[in-house]
């Protein structure tokens, strides 16, 4: 009979272990509540973020520290995944490649303002995007067409070609050959140097891209070939022999399409902070 009824109350651990299960549900149960409203705020933020981000002028989101902040947190990501295999993951490019450095404020395409930025990124270049920079088209003067889209431009001999190069060193105070120290090398180079001129100003057609004063123009992405920094290659009298004579035509895809709307400033802003590495600490 003892027995029996001691069958029929609960015993005092099994009580115990009832209770601290219960306790260890609703502890998971709190973890996990306030895991999701953690959750809940911080997408909260971030969609608070994006949308101030899309709404701002996008060159006045440099003077403002926290979206700044926010985009270029997340701006590092998208060029590590879409722009580095071509300018590097620094960003300095490639001069092998004729990919731009983007991080010596010498811009190509418009004057490194973060809606310029955006252009290129949104449509590209000469990307086959309607909207995309396509108007400047290096000729390849060594061949007989030089530029299939414009049979008004027309090819240059060797000689023609080496003349051009020696005005451009001459532009950017250099000489095309350091160790031509005679007075006849001299006069031999100016008289060079001065066809070469001519050619650029006249026939050659080297100043509507260019400009009279080869400064180019940013507004179409002609380099400035007087400052010494070179897109493709060194520099060097080969390495400006080999953009004439068979031209230049880089390419940048479109990503309007390719990456959510946020992206786009995100990765316009990072690129902007590659030039202007204190932006961050100055802003406000």
């Amino acid at each position: 009979m003892l027995r029996s009824l001691q069958r029929g109350i609960p015993h005092y651990r099994t009580i115990a272990a009832k209770g601290c299960a219960m306790i260890a549900r609703m502890r998971v149960a709190v973890v996990v509540l306030l895991s999701v409203l953690l959750g809940t705020a911080v997408f909260a933020e971030l969609r608070y973020l994006e949308r101030n981000l899309l709404r701002a002028d996008p060159d006045a989101l440099p003077a403002n520290a926290s979206l700044l902040r926010f985009a270029v947190s997340r701006g590092e990501a998208l060029f590590a995944a879409h722009c580095a295999v071509c300018h590097g993951l620094s960003g300095s490019g490639d001069p092998s490649t004729g990919t731009p450095d983007l991080t010596d404020r010498d811009w190509l395409y418009g004057a490194g303002r973060v809606t310029d930025i955006e252009k290129v990124i949104d449509y590209g270049i000469r990307s086959h995007n309607s909207r995309a920079w396509n108007l400047a088209i290096m000729p390849a003067y060594a061949r007989p067409r030089p530029n299939p889209s414009d049979k008004n431009i027309q090819p240059l001999s060797p000689s023609d070609i080496s003349d051009l190069i020696e005005f451009l060193m001459r532009r950017q105070a250099r000489r095309a050959d350091s160790d031509s120290d005679s007075d006849s090398d001299s006069d031999s180079d100016s008289d060079a140097a001065s066809r070469g001129a001519a050619l650029f100003a006249g026939p050659a057609g080297c100043y509507d891209c260019h400009s009279l004063d080869a400064k180019g123009d940013s507004a179409i992405g002609a380099p400035n070939l007087t400052d010494g920094i070179t897109l493709y290659g060194d520099g060097s009298r080969n390495a400006l022999f080999m953009s004439i004579a068979y031209g230049r035509q880089g390419v940048c895809p479109a990503w309007a399409t390719r990456l959510k709307p946020a992206g786009i400033p995100e990765l316009a802003l990072y690129v902007y902070s590659l030039s202007h590495p204190g932006a961050i600490q100055h802003a406000h």
